[in-house]
């Protein structure tokens, strides 16, 4: 989902905490040298082609 989806359906009050959910989510779930997209509970929202099973 882009970000631009993603601004219209999340209310003004939550931004902040999505900005910051999604942050800790990239940092510690969706890494960029080894996703662990097993575990990730947002698997089914997201657009990445290489998916990994770990």
């Amino acid at each position: 989902m882009g970000v631009e989806k993603l601004l219209k359906v999340i209310p003004g009050k939550f931004k902040m905490d999505v900005y910051q959910l999604l942050s800790l989510h990239g940092g510690y779930t969706c890494v960029a040298r080894k996703p662990r997209c097993g575990s990730c509970v947002i698997e089914d929202l997201c657009e990445f082609k290489d998916k990994t099973e770990v």
